[in-house]
């Protein structure tokens, strides 16, 4: 036996999409077409009910454990925060989660961290490019206020003081045991070495190893600073809402000399695409010198002239 799982997603960013970021609208399952249009198997008229309901009850703030499994979703939103994921649920998006629903209980489950560590500002129109604010971004308001207050999964249950405290107790647990204590380094160094000579061969690469040697350095520094940062954060040296920051600006770890470039950007991928195709139309004008008159013209990418 099994719940039901899925992957809530926009049609359209010019959308509400109430149903993405998990609001209560009605009863009615043509309300949530981007929930129930992305159920991984099919969807039945309980399965729709149950999940409304949670949503509801979600939506009052009240008896929240009767509709989410809490201690799960608090333990997601630590690390989503930790890490700076924020073209996700708590991003301007909202999406890039998947959603379980099982006797009527919401799990969040995590999927696409390759924009996490701050990179994902670097493909915005307008972004944050500054490492001090990023590193620094706050545990406790980590969305803007209008978004926040729209994501009800993180805001409902970040209004009720026990869950906000064990929320704090997750950072704690997590900073102290992965950051302070190295781990983090060993299982990144280890990893490296692992993949070390797969990706010095990589045909496909689309930055040099020596890229890839500086964003495994730039990373760790990352990891290093942000769980600084958070710590400060609990323990009240450093401020830990946006409002705190507005009113001590220079308040922090510092994280100038950081470059969130190196751990790679979307202009990484535009480049290597536009290597790929250099190198194809390279290659197909060699085939075209090397093959005798007549033969070329059954060859892909190969003009007949």
């Amino acid at each position: 036996n099994h719940g039901q799982l899925y992957k809530p997603d926009y049609t359209s960013l010019r959308a509400e999409n109430a149903d993405v970021a998990l609001r209560y609208v009605d009863d009615d399952p043509a309300s949530y077409p981007n929930i129930f249009g992305n159920a991984k198997f099919d969807v039945d008229k309980a399965q729709q009910e149950r999940l409304i309901e949670a949503l509801r009850v979600l939506s009052t703030g009240q008896n929240l454990e009767t509709a989410v499994n809490v201690d799960e979703v608090l333990r997601y939103f630590t690390v989503q925060v930790l890490v700076m994921n924020w073209d996700s649920y708590l991003g301007h998006t909202g999406h890039n989660y998947f959603l379980y629903e099982e006797d009527g209980i919401l799990s969040i489950l995590p999927w696409d961290y390759n924009l996490a560590f701050g990179t994902y500002a670097l493909g915005m129109t307008d972004p944050i490019r500054d490492p001090n604010i990023l590193i620094n971004w706050p545990i406790n308001t980590p969305a803007r206020g209008e978004t926040m207050r729209n994501r009800p999964l993180y805001h409902n249950l970040m209004k009720n003081s026990a869950y906000f405290a064990r929320y704090h107790d997750y950072f704690d647990q997590l900073v102290t045991e992965y950051f302070e204590s190295g781990r983090y380094e060993t299982v990144i160094r280890q990893t490296q070495a692992l993949i070390a000579p797969y990706v010095e061969a990589d045909p496909t690469a689309f930055c040099t190893y020596g890229d890839h040697l500086l964003a495994v350095d730039t990373l760790l520094e990352v990891c290093r600073l942000r769980a600084r940062s958070v710590r400060g954060q609990l323990d009240g040296t450093y401020p830990a809402t946006l409002a705190q920051q507005l009113e001590h600006p220079h308040s922090g770890v510092d994280a100038s000399h950081v470059e969130l470039r190196n751990l790679g950007d979307f202009q990484d991928l535009e480049e290597a695409g536009a290597r790929q195709t250099q190198e194809s139309d390279s290659g197909s004008a060699a085939i075209s010198h090397a093959v005798p008159a007549g033969l070329t013209s059954g060859l892909p990418g190969v003009s007949k002239s």
